[in-house]
Formats: C-alpha cells, sequence, structure tokens
C-alpha cells in the first residue's frame, strides 16, 4: 500500500518536473546564442538523459560527468541564465544515479552528493523556479533513497509549508501520514484486515 501510494506521488511528481526539465530546450538555446559551454553542458545532459530514459540504463561515467560539470558551471557562472536548471538537472542526476548504484556505499555516497546539490541550488538560487523542489526531493532521497522518514518527514513539511494547497503538498499531507510505517501497520490504520 505505501509502495503504490508512494510510487503515484513520484510518477506525478516526476512527470512534472520532466515536463519542466524537456521544454524543447535545445530549439530554445539554439536561438538564445549559448556559448559553447552551455551546448555543450546540454548535449552532454541529452546524452546522458536520453541513455537513460529511452534505453532504460544508467550510465554512471556520463551522468558523473555532466553532474561534475554542471556543478562547475553553476558556481562559476551563477547569473548564467542556465546555472540553475544545470545544477538542479545535475541533483536529479545524482538522485538516478543512487538509486541504480550497485551497492549502498555508492548508494550514500550518490545521495549526499544529491542533498548537497540541492542545498547549493537553494544557496545560490533562492528564488530560482525549482527552489521549492529542492525541499522535495530532498524528502524523496531521504524516504525512497537512505530510509530516513524522520529526515523525509521534515523536508516533506517545508515543502508543504512553502506550498499549501499545491497538489503535490495535497498528496504529501496524505503520504506523511504513513511515512514510517508497515503494510501491515497501514492497513489496520485503514481498517483493512
Amino acid at each position: 500500500m505505501r509502495n503504490r501510494l508512494h510510487i503515484a506521488i513520484l510518477l506525478f511528481a516526476g512527470l512534472s518536473l520532466f515536463a519542466a526539465c524537456r521544454h524543447d530546450g535545445t530549439q530554445q538555446n539554439k536561438k538564445k546564442g549559448f556559448g559553447s559551454k552551455q551546448r555543450d553542458l546540454i548535449a552532454l545532459y541529452d546524452m546522458a538523459d536520453s541513455v537513460y530514459h529511452f534505453k532504460g540504463r544508467t550510465d554512471t561515467a556520463l551522468f558523473e560527468r555532466f553532474i561534475r560539470k554542471a556543478v562547475d558551471f553553476a558556481q562559476s557562472y551563477p547569473k548564467d541564465e542556465m546555472a540553475p536548471d544545470m545544477l538542479y538537472r545535475a541533483g536529479v542526476g545524482s538522485m538516478i544515479l543512487a538509486k541504480s548504484a550497485p551497492d549502498r556505499d555508492h548508494t550514500a555516497q550518490y545521495a549526499k552528493q544529491a542533498i548537497e546539490i540541492f542545498n547549493t541550488y537553494q544557496s545560490l538560487f533562492p528564488d530560482g523556479e525549482k527552489a521549492e523542489f529542492c525541499y522535495y526531493q530532498r524528502g524523496i532521497i531521504y524516504d525512497d533513497i537512505l530510509g530516513d522518514s524522520r529526515s523525509a518527514e521534515s523536508e516533506y513539511r517545508d515543502y508543504i509549508n512553502r506550498n499549501p494547497g499545491d497538489s503535490i503538498s495535497i498528496q504529501l499531507e496524505q503520504y506523511i501520514k504513513f511515512l514510517g510505517k508497515t503494510e501491515e501497520e497501514i492497513a489496520k490504520e485503514m481498517g483493512i484486515e
């Protein structure tokens, strides 16, 4: 039961974020006349993302390269209009690596990296378009990747408090009620035996 609700929330949020990240940026970037650093970064992201979404596998080296370059770019050029988006995508890329890591040590390493990237995003771009989603993403990392329901609840509540009434907040309010509980505990609470 918990997994189904969690999957539904993740799918909804993932599709929303995927749509936001895939807004035909390639054509817009050509029109805006971005320099070679920006074009190279976009191409690198597109390659890593394509392998992940269309071939169903994670190219760790490609994602790591993109993440490293995106973080460096955002920190070196924080005023560049692409910096916030690329940094956010780096955080999501780290989450992807954490979910597909071969062992617990790598999972923890990539999860920590993603948390740090989302923290950096909020530090560099506190009014950025995706600043509020950083709370949500950290909640997913703690909940789904690290299994730390207390920290997940804190992040989810931060998101809810900053976005009262939005669709994700409404779903999270319901989801938090079951956070950290076993399927048996949830079924008992719901009166399902």
